[in-house]
């Protein structure tokens, strides 16, 4: 994590910086961080019905060598900062760096608007990238999908915790994303909303020995393995960057798909607190009466 301040101080330094901007190409043009390249968010994403979905390799691999992306310097990813919500982007995209195979990563704390707020340097100018040569190599470590996670839930495994990263209305099932086809949790598992990690006064990450005293209160450290998910990998990102890279835990892994993938399957999954029928019917009539 990088304070704006330190990451100015950096700027022209060596090794040079890869600097990436995940904000739209519009905000990106009207000005962001000297150096900086554009890779919209949309980029890293899988499709509407299924946001959280990775791409397949070579499609990363593309991507990576036209931002000229490297592991011999150090890349700093960044969005807009303009709430808590936006950080889980930046984090998302770190995360999907450091599961190509990227690891020297950091987050600019608080996004571009933090960087103007204190008044710091904006460029307008596009840089020349040179395409990098870049080989993914995936790493399974960072990483779950939904067969070995069904199967750590059938087996009852009690070596891993897993963590639903969602506000509280959401993991009680009284609310429900729209790429979600029920509402409630994944079976055992226990709540830990993102939001707890920011300051109260803006929109920054937490220090990090806050962020430890959390954990610890929580009894989050006390599991070999820790499984964070949301609706679709985003806000459960945030929960695996600050749990891994700021807490740091071991063996911390995100479930990229989440709730979308769980929810859609052919079968149906093991679910904790799913709305009984009668409660899926009258919330279906208040919509209908809504409009």
């Amino acid at each position: 994590m990088l304070e704006a301040q330190q990451l100015n101080n950096a700027l022209g330094a060596e090794p040079k910086l890869h600097i990436v901007d995940i904000r739209s190409p519009a905000e990106y043009a009207a000005g962001h961080i000297p150096g900086a390249v554009s890779a919209p968010y949309g980029q890293w994403r899988g499709p509407a019905n299924n946001p959280g979905q990775l791409s397949d390799t070579a499609y990363f691999e593309q991507l990576t060598r036209q931002l000229g992306l490297t592991d011999q310097q150090p890349i700093v990813v960044y969005s807009s900062g303009a709430d808590t919500t936006d950080f889980g982007a930046a984090a998302r995209v770190y995360w999907t760096l450091k599961y190509l195979g990227l690891t020297d990563l950091s987050v600019l704390n608080g996004g571009f608007l933090h960087w103007q707020k204190t008044r710091q340097s904006i460029a307008t100018d596009t840089p020349q990238v040179q395409a990098s040569q870049f080989t993914v190599q995936n790493n399974p470590k960072v990483v779950i999908f939904k067969e070995e996670l069904l199967n750590k839930i059938a087996q009852q495994d009690t070596r891993y915790q897993l963590l639903d990263a969602r506000p509280p209305a959401f993991y009680q099932g009284k609310v429900k994303a729209p790429t979600a086809s029920i509402g409630g949790t994944i079976a055992t598992a226990q709540n830990a909303p993102f939001g707890q990690w920011f300051n109260k006064d803006d929109m920054r990450v937490r220090p990090v020995a806050e962020i430890k005293a959390l954990v610890r209160a929580q009894g989050l450290d006390q599991a070999q393995e820790t499984v964070s998910f949301c609706n679709t990998g985003h806000w459960a990102a945030t929960n695996w960057f600050v749990l891994s890279e700021l807490a740091g835990l071991q063996d911390v892994r995100l479930y990229p798909a989440s709730l979308a993938e769980w929810t859609q399957d052919q079968e149906s999954l093991p679910m904790d607190n799913t709305p009984s029928r009668f409660e899926q019917l009258k919330t279906k009539l208040s919509k209908l009466v809504a409009q």
